[in-house]
């Protein structure tokens, strides 16, 4: 059975993720990883695309491209964790293929 994945929305959660989880560098996002017993069976996604990225077009762009990542590559990934994707500017003129390349082999490592 498939993993139930939910979005995160609380500012507070994305906080308690950055001071508790793991933080890994890629070279078009970056991941944070927190594994926690208490989401009973589910994996906590997070996007965040900064105006670092470029206008809005562009961010939504770049967290469209990170959610089919996530339904692509993170219903895979450990049970009970939280995931919070975080797109660089580089994320939009990647090919999707190589996107997954690179979230397979930072999440496996």
């Amino acid at each position: 059975m498939a993993q139930q994945i939910f979005t995160i929305k609380k500012r507070s959660t994305f906080v308690m993720i950055r001071n508790k989880g793991e933080f890994i560098k890629g070279k078009n996002m970056n991941i944070q990883i927190l594994h926690n017993q208490d989401l009973e069976n589910s994996i906590g996604v997070g996007y965040t695309a900064s105006k670092k990225i470029g206008n809005a077009v562009k961010r939504n762009k770049a967290k469209r491209i990170m959610r089919e990542l996530a339904r692509k590559i993170i219903i895979n990934g450990k049970i009970n964790s939280y995931y919070v994707l975080i797109a660089k500017s580089s994320i939009l003129d990647e090919k999707f293929d190589k996107l997954i390349l690179e979230l397979k082999k930072n999440i496996n490592d």
